[in-house]
């Protein structure tokens, strides 16, 4: 099978034009990873470039693994393909009596595809995966040791505190998570302490500017970086060592960048000096379904790309295959509202489909209960097989307690995405801590966490006297425990670790305390064993769970309804979705009504949302609604006004 069969115009040209800036406007369910996948594998199959020479980023690790799948299938298929081929070439030949050296064509080609099959695939991942790799590697030149912890946000949060704490300044006067969110924000602008400084306006962000400096301080004294160092770091280095990038400019010849609208000012300025020197770098995105400007993402750069590269090829994939053209019809109706967008429009060959339901509800559990009863009316129909080929949609978490009540009324089972996350659990954060202090002994926030857990008398009052000196029986005891871990982990696997730590330390003791509470904790321990069973390294575990997303975790073969925000459905698609709270101040939400750019990204969220749906999709609102503690009566979206009516059905 060629590689660009089974392609469409668009899909064929995308994986066609190799060379120079290619930007591919790929609208939703048009078919991007597939364009990407196969133009990957063009590029190592047909035009020979070493899979070690391209760089393929995502923005999660699920969607990087199911390409690392399909490239390998793709490669592995067309080698087999090539060896039927030849096969039946060198029959051909043997019967025309042909040298006997062209048998040796077989044995070349049979050599090539176990060559393919064992084929080593390009640097894939994400943004952050893709800069720990470099990191590891170079990061030595900024001071720091290649064994840095990667801090998730409860670590940052905590160190944070302890900076403020040192400085002397009242958390509660100066809210740590929003002086936290201030700081990742300006390392996402790559702002360090000092250009920080430069732009401070206010009191508070003075404040900011000292912790700020405080806390980079921190971090390197545990030979730690939180999440947006790693970007950050990978790019002060790139700029104050330009053999480095150098290297890696060589390395990385061919550039593929996957949900470019998502891109931060970091993650642009970061591929902007890799591409420099062979402006081989292909974007694919929508501009339609940026959705993350609270993160700090900035949709423009999909929209200037072709003014940073005037050289760029652009390519429109406008053809939808995943829903019908009702849903389509209507989803572009509401985009159009925009004005800040690029100039494309969605179609399909799909069939025309049913009316998109409108329901209007006496309130939320009325709500939730029409959504129920529909998805049973749905399986008993044979319109979808089971409540696994649904999802309920919603503007806030805050509207997911509602629909769990109801759901656990009626006994349905559901999985709620972007929820308590497993790696913030509790039991989940203690093992990690040992594993990390194990991995990382400068690591203050580990220690800190687990030096009197499960209970060894170690209070604050001991662990600040640490500082000074460590002649102290129980602290001698724990760090001798601590340097025995040490020793064990070089022999061990991960996985074999945490019971190791868990039993010696006495953890599972504490843990498995005869509750079924604590039996579901260390329930959640074993499950932490099977996310290690992978990894062959301490090292490789660590950095996997670092850099885990909600979404990876994310089981589309389970048999339960699925509830998540519109934010996480992005990159997802359901037989049949429910859109619900659809009512002015929750959706489009209250904070962006009286702000364009802002009601515009809500119009994007809601076009995301929409064409998540393949058959069927239901827009519901309540004409009262119980919500952060008050009861509410707002009008119905504007959005659903939007919608022509002839492509609607109101219950």
């Amino acid at each position: 099978m060629d590689i660009l069969d089974d392609l469409n115009d668009k899909q064929r040209e995308a994986v066609l034009q190799t060379e120079g800036p290619v930007l591919i406007l790929a609208g939703a369910g048009s078919g991007k990873t597939k364009a990407l996948t196969h133009r990957i594998a063009y590029l190592i199959r047909e035009k020979k470039v070493s899979s070690y020479n391209i760089l393929a980023v995502t923005f999660t690790n699920k969607a990087a693994q199911e390409m690392s799948n399909r490239i390998s299938k793709l490669l592995i298929s067309n080698s087999k393909s090539e060896i039927r081929n030849t096969k039946q070439i060198q029959k051909n030949n043997e019967q025309n009596s042909k040298r006997f050296e062209n048998s040796k064509i077989v044995s070349n080609f049979e050599i090539r595809a176990s060559n393919f099959a064992a084929v080593r695939l390009p640097w894939m991942g994400t943004f952050h995966s893709i800069c720990v790799k470099i990191l590891r590697r170079e990061i030595g030149i900024l001071g720091y040791k290649s064994s840095f912890t990667i801090y998730d946000e409860s670590d940052s949060l905590l160190l944070i505190k302890r900076s403020m704490k040192e400085l002397g300044i009242n958390p509660k006067e100066f809210n740590p998570n929003t002086i936290k969110n201030f700081i990742s924000s300006a390392k996402n602008e790559l702002m360090n302490p000092k250009e920080y400084t430069k732009y401070i306006e206010g009191y508070f962000q003075e404040i900011v500017s000292r912790v700020y400096e405080k806390y980079q301080f921190n971090l390197k004294e545990a030979n730690a970086l939180d999440f947006d160092d790693l970007i950050m770091k990978t790019v002060e280095i790139f700029k104050k060592f330009p053999e480095i990038l150098e290297k890696y400019q060589r390395i990385f010849q061919y550039i593929l960048i996957d949900e470019y609208q998502d891109t931060n000012t970091a993650q642009y300025q970061l591929v902007k000096l890799l591409a420099e020197k062979n402006r081989n770098i292909c974007v694919v995105g929508d501009d339609y379904q940026a959705i993350y400007g609270f993160r700090g993402a900035n949709f423009r750069n999909i929209l200037n790309f072709e003014k940073h590269y005037p050289e760029a090829k652009v390519i429109k994939m406008e053809q939808n295959y995943r829903s019908t053209k009702t849903i389509i019809d209507a989803a572009d109706k509401i985009i159009k509202e925009n004005v800040n967008r690029t100039d494309k429009t969605l179609w399909t060959k799909n069939e025309e489909g049913v009316p998109i339901t409108i329901y209007e509800a006496s309130d939320e559990h009325d709500e939730m209960k029409f959504i129920i009863e529909e998805i049973n009316s749905l399986t008993r129909g044979g319109i979808i097989k089971d409540i696994n080929d649904a999802a309920v949609l919603y503007r806030t978490n805050a509207q997911s307690r509602v629909l769990e009540e109801v759901l656990l009324d009626y006994g349905i089972p559901y999985k709620l995405i972007g929820s308590y996350r497993f790696y913030e659990r509790m039991e989940i954060k203690d093992i990690l801590s040992y594993l990390k202090l194990i991995a990382n002994s400068a690591d203050m926030v580990s220690l800190e966490r687990i030096i009197n857990v499960p209970p060894r008398g170690i209070g604050k009052k001991t662990f600040e006297a640490l500082k000074i000196s460590m002649k102290n029986p129980k602290l001698e005891n724990f760090f001798k425990m601590m340097d025995s871990f040490r020793i064990k982990a070089k022999t061990i696997s991960p996985s074999e670790l945490i019971d190791y730590v868990a039993d010696r330390s006495g953890y599972k003791l504490w843990i498995k305390d005869g509750t079924e509470e604590g039996e579901m904790r260390w329930e959640n321990i074993e499950e932490l064993k099977s996310v290690a069973q992978n990894s062959v390294s301490l090292e490789e575990f660590l950095e996997k769970v670092s850099l885990v997303s909600d979404i990876d975790r994310y089981d589309q073969n389970a048999n339960a309804l699925t509830l998540m925000t519109l934010h996480n459905a992005k990159g997802l698609e359901f037989p049949v979705v429910f859109i619900a709270g659809m009512e002015e101040g929750l959706f489009p939400h209250a904070m962006s009504i009286m702000e364009p750019m802002q009601m515009e990204e809500e119009r994007r969220l809601c076009y995301v949302g929409m064409t998540r749906a393949k058959k069927r999709l239901y827009l519901t609102f309540a004409e009262n609604r119980l919500i952060y503690g008050e009861f509410r009566s707002n009008m119905h979206s504007r959005f659903i006004d939007i919608i022509p009516e002839h492509l609607t059905e109101k219950l």
